[in-house]
């Protein structure tokens, strides 16, 4: 039997805010994502959700390696990473930008079916189980954007 690794609740729409074009403010607000998935299907399905409900600007990576050479040309303000990556696994890829300058303190939401969420809370790091509820990520993501604000 097959499981789906994205799930998503239905949704009622009262505001159809998200789907406005962005106005001139919003270009203030908006943030950039990178994703570090190695599955395509996840990798693609998360940036075309991300790219939809939300305003932020989203990078694919699908390893470590390819997330590295993407922060030479972008700064993500979040990163949604894979514990489970070909060459480097998502903890791995943790400790490595948080030595790089800049990266110290950017928030990284772990994703993954079979880590533990007690193995990673001393470094911090937001974790969500997969499958997991696409509305559940959504609300992961902008808290933890909103709490890189306040730093």
């Amino acid at each position: 039997m097959s499981q789906t690794l994205l799930e998503r609740a239905p949704t009622i729409v009262m505001n159809d805010a998200w789907s406005l074009p962005p106005k001139d403010s919003d270009v203030d607000i908006a943030k950039s994502i990178l994703i570090v998935e190695d599955d395509a299907g996840i990798r693609d399905t998360l940036g075309d959700i991300l790219q939809e409900e939300t305003i932020h600007q989203v990078f694919l990576a699908e390893d470590g390696e390819t997330a590295l050479n993407i922060l030479e040309t972008a700064t993500p303000k979040l990163f949604l990473l894979d514990y489970k990556l070909p060459g480097m696994n998502g903890l791995e890829f943790v400790d490595h930008i948080r030595r790089m300058k800049g990266y110290e303190q950017t928030p990284v939401v772990l994703m993954s079916a079979s880590l533990c969420g007690e193995n990673i809370t001393k470094d911090h790091l937001r974790y969500i189980r997969k499958p997991f509820d696409l509305d559940k990520l959504l609300q992961l993501v902008e808290e933890a954007l909103t709490a890189q604000d306040l730093l």
